[in-house]
């Protein structure tokens, strides 16, 4: 996530939240930083416009060999894409509220789909902090 900290200076009235694509040896397919405020549009997630760009260069429907890098875990909606385009990993650096990320899915919701990615989160304390912050002013 070392773009995060470039990225984040140029959306400041955004919500703090970036993603990228990578192939699993790591090259970058898509980034996206959240344009929830920008367009006033809720579903303008950065899972979710780090994903569509990612479908849209690999020409595929599928994103069953790559990797999604994003700084807060993905919230339900995100989660749902993630699961129907099959991505295989999932990390983040920011647990979300209980009930309200992709941790939350139920058992029985992910036999159902018959895939789940690994999620994994390393807690950045700095990004946790944007978060905070820029919630904290809006409110």
């Amino acid at each position: 996530m070392k773009r995060y900290s470039i990225e984040i200076t140029k959306h400041k009235n955004e919500i703090p939240s970036y993603s990228e694509i990578l192939t699993k040896e790591g090259n970058l397919v898509s980034s996206s930083f959240n344009s929830v405020e920008q367009t006033l549009n809720p579903t303008k997630h950065s899972e979710i416009l780090a994903i569509e760009a990612a479908l849209t260069l690999t020409d595929g429907r599928y994103l069953s060999e790559h990797i999604l890098i994003t700084a807060l875990e993905p919230c339900l909606l995100c989660a749902g894409a993630i699961l129907r385009v099959k991505l295989p990993e999932v990390v983040y650096f920011v647990p979300a509220k209980p009930g309200e990320g992709i941790s939350s899915y139920t058992t029985e919701s992910i036999y159902l789909l018959n895939h789940f990615p690994k999620c994994t989160l390393i807690p950045k304390s700095h990004i946790k902090f944007e978060f905070l912050s820029f919630f904290k002013e809006k409110r």
